[in-house]
């Protein structure tokens, strides 16, 4: 072959290596599109589906029919919610003030006629202690005589009937509501019975203890800042138990009036655990949520309580009352806490307040009759709780010894003005002890003679309470029942 032939023959090799050149550099262009397309895949296979179930922000394809996603490695993702705390539990709180008897004997009837020009203004007796008894949400107090108006006469022991504005001067001293269920309710017979609860309404003032048809009852239920406080008023007959016929203190009661006063006689005590336990019963259905029980018994001018008065709140207690009020006797009597043999829930036993005002004093009384004690009573404020889960509890009781400062005043007529005996030993000329040149030296021997009967029973009451939901909080303010 000649040169030239040579030649072309390069020159046709060269060409067709020129023409695979471009073709191979196509082919390697494409296989870095598909090795970057997988390595892309790739990394989006191992990251995370969105929460909306969608792939690279775009919506999933969806079954047609049923609406659920058609790709099966699409994972839904369920979001807990986030946990609440219970709420805050609140409670409710209220104050109750309980006195003892207010007795109206002949000399006070009188001072009270001449301090009221002609009429009758018992006030004078009830200012020292005013702010005290209004400062609490609800009171209440013994009256320990029949209002039979004027017709019937007023008197004094042992037949008591005083003027009707003695409930004027109750009500002014912040008093809500009467005790009537006591020894002297029947003086007057079933008329003065009646027309005293007559006087009550129309006083304004509430009252338990006695009916005026045999279809009432004689208990209630109050509703003190949102809590129910149940109360019942019983009074011991003072028969010692004889039933041959039916009388209280001493004077014999007609069949057809014995249920309208609320007694109980020693030799009928079930019946009367029965009745109690029926007015508990239709307390509780009314939503009572404290019981308190007030009683009239016991033995007159003794410091001590006495077996049956412990036997009557015992079984009260394991009955489920609450606070257990008595009165009767004249003169403080000792307390007692005492256990439910059922429930072992505690009970707060005042066994007497004594007298509240009186003209009973070491003067009128032989000495033994305790007759300095006579002139001294008790205040009771308990603190009632209500919880906002239901539970609800006397979480505090304190006492207010009293002492009537009884003195011949500038009318002629012996005044006798209850006072605060703390209160009025640290101020004796704000509270009128000087009154008198005894008032206060008698004073202090009241008030020692009263420290050592009570003891230090209540402080223990309070130290044991258990709150049962130690940081709940106030509800608020709450308008009285």
């Amino acid at each position: 072959m000649n040169g030239n032939g040579m030649h072309r023959n390069l020159h046709k090799k060269n060409n067709k290596n020129k023409s695979i050149i471009p073709f191979a550099c196509v082919i390697l262009v494409w296989l870095f599109i598909l090795g970057a397309i997988v390595i892309v895949a790739q990394i989006k296979k191992g990251a995370p589906e969105p929460a909306d179930g969608t792939a690279g922000g775009q919506p999933s394809e969806t079954n047609a029919t049923s609406g659920t996603p058609s790709n099966t490695d699409v994972t839904t993702v369920v979001t807990e919610p986030p946990e609440t705390e219970p709420p805050q539990v609140t409670y409710t709180d209220a104050t109750i003030v309980s006195a003892g008897d207010i007795i109206a004997h002949m000399p006070q009837i009188n001072y009270a006629k001449a301090a009221g020009g002609g009429s009758y203004d018992f006030s004078n007796s009830f200012k020292y202690i005013k702010s005290i008894v209004s400062a609490a949400d609800y009171a209440v107090v013994n009256l320990e005589t029949t209002l039979a108006g004027a017709d019937a006469g007023y008197s004094g022991y042992p037949n008591f009937n005083a003027p009707d504005s003695l409930l004027d001067a109750v009500k002014d001293a912040g008093f809500d509501m009467m005790l009537f269920a006591n020894n002297h309710c029947y003086d007057k017979k079933i008329t003065g019975f009646l027309r005293t609860q007559d006087q009550f309404d129309a006083h304004g003032l509430s009252y338990i203890g006695a009916k005026k048809t045999p279809e009432d009852r004689a208990c209630s239920v109050v509703d003190i800042n949102g809590i129910k406080v149940g109360m019942l008023n019983y009074a011991d007959d003072l028969s010692g138990g004889k039933t041959d016929r039916r009388t209280i203190n001493g004077k014999s009661i007609k069949d057809a009036d014995l249920p309208y006063l609320n007694i109980y006689n020693l030799s009928l005590l079930d019946e009367f655990y029965a009745n109690v336990e029926s007015d508990i019963a239709y307390m509780k259905g009314e939503g009572a949520d404290i019981i308190i029980a007030y009683i009239h018994w016991g033995n007159e001018y003794s410091i001590k309580h006495n077996s049956k008065q412990e036997e009557v709140a015992q079984a009260l207690c394991d009955r489920g009352v609450d606070v257990i009020i008595g009165g009767h006797p004249h003169v403080i009597q000792d307390v007692s806490v005492l256990t439910s043999q059922s429930t072992g829930k505690q009970t707060l036993c005042f066994y007497s307040l004594g007298n509240f005002v009186s003209n009973q004093n070491r003067r009128t009384l032989p000495d033994t009759r305790n007759n300095t004690y006579t002139e001294g009573g008790l205040i009771v404020t308990l603190t009632l709780r209500k919880y906002s889960t239901g539970e609800a509890l006397v979480i505090n009781a304190s006492q207010t010894p009293t002492f009537v400062h009884r003195y011949k005043s500038s009318n002629g007529y012996y005044a006798h003005e209850i006072v605060p005996t703390s209160l009025a030993l640290a101020d004796p000329s704000g509270y009128g002890l000087t009154s008198s040149s005894f008032g206060k030296k008698n004073a202090e021997e009241v008030l020692g003679l009263e420290n050592d009967v009570l003891g230090g029973v209540v402080e223990a009451f309070n130290a044991a309470v258990v709150l049962p939901v130690s940081d709940a909080v106030p509800a608020g303010p709450v308008g009285n029942g």
